[in-house]
């Protein structure tokens, strides 16, 4: 009896401590991922070119989601990347845009900092039925991330020049909100030497006019945020394939990282630290890197033109 009932005790004590391992420290725990992304085509004057790439801040007005926040701008800036990507969800709601934007206000540089938004940049945190909002037209948008030296990408791109290279940045509006359009984005990334798109969710893979990209940007998934030893992540929010949901991954031709994010509505996370990812690209052959399947759509509307299985 005395031993059964140490048992229940010491299960009970168990589960505690790693529900609050799993609510309380896990999140916390931002870790610094260095990705070496091998791309076969790459110009040799952008060998070694850094990306530090960003997602999933989750931001609210609080004292701990600030903390967060500017941790996170301390470590991006340290790396010293050429290029500074934030591939959407930066708030839980437009309603808490401003002050939210002020906390990353530091990020910096060489080539900018740019970003798309997320499916959570949509809604609106504080409006229930009595409190209608409207959410802020594309300018307003632009001008407020203008406002935190953020250049905002909606189903557009911009063409930079690095070292006698172009490189198309392509950033696409919300996937899960239905707000994408590649093919206008991709508009005046023809002839670059190196297209990324950035887009929130990496659904974005099945859209067949993701194949003029090279590389792949990503968040949304915050990696699953509960991943199980031998098993992965038992649930992400994509489409298909949960393997999408963290890391380095190859979809038919094109290259994809998928960041775990630095934060969620719910922070819960297991073995699923959230990250600030320094991607580093190489002239090579992608051939160790994962594959994952994709099933590509002309559009929305029509069925799937083929499937890809690299």
């Amino acid at each position: 009896m005395i031993l059964m009932a140490a048992a229940l005790w010491a299960a009970l004590a168990g589960a505690l401590i790693f529900i609050y391992y799993v609510r309380f420290v896990e999140p916390r725990r931002i870790e610094l991922t260095h990705v070496s992304v091998p791309l076969e085509r790459l110009p040799e004057t952008l060998e070694g070119f850094t990306i530090a790439h960003l997602s999933d801040f989750h931001c609210r007005p609080e004292p701990a989601r600030e903390r967060i926040c500017r941790e996170v701008v301390g470590l991006a800036n340290a790396t010293g990347a050429d290029l500074v990507v934030i591939t959407g969800d930066l708030v839980d709601g437009y309603d808490v845009m401003q002050p939210c934007l002020e906390q990353i206000a530091d990020l910096s540089a060489r080539l900018g900092v740019w970003a798309i938004l997320g499916n959570h940049d949509h809604y609106c945190l504080k409006c229930g039925m009595f409190q209608p909002s409207q959410p802020p037209e594309d300018e307003q948008w632009k001008r407020a991330f203008a406002s935190a030296g953020i250049e905002l990408l909606l189903n557009e791109s911009r063409r930079l020049e690095v070292g006698g290279a172009v490189v198309a940045l392509v950033g696409v509006d919300d996937p899960a909100s239905g707000r994408d359009d590649l093919p206008s984005a991709l508009a005046g990334a023809e002839g670059a030497d190196l297209v990324i798109v950035l887009a929130h969710s990496p659904d974005i893979l099945d859209d067949a006019a993701v194949e003029a990209a090279d590389l792949v940007l990503c968040g949304h998934t915050h990696g699953g945020q509960i991943t199980l030893p031998g098993i992965g992540s038992p649930w992400a929010p994509v489409w298909r394939d949960r393997r999408r949901s963290a890391g380095l991954m190859r979809a038919g031709r094109q290259l994809c990282y998928v960041n775990r994010g630095i934060s969620s509505s719910t922070p819960a996370r297991f073995l699923c630290p959230p990250e600030v990812a320094v991607l580093t690209l190489r002239r090579s052959v992608p051939h160790e890197v994962r594959s994952v399947r994709v099933q590509r759509y002309t559009d929305q509307k029509t069925v799937a033109v083929e499937e890809v299985v690299s």
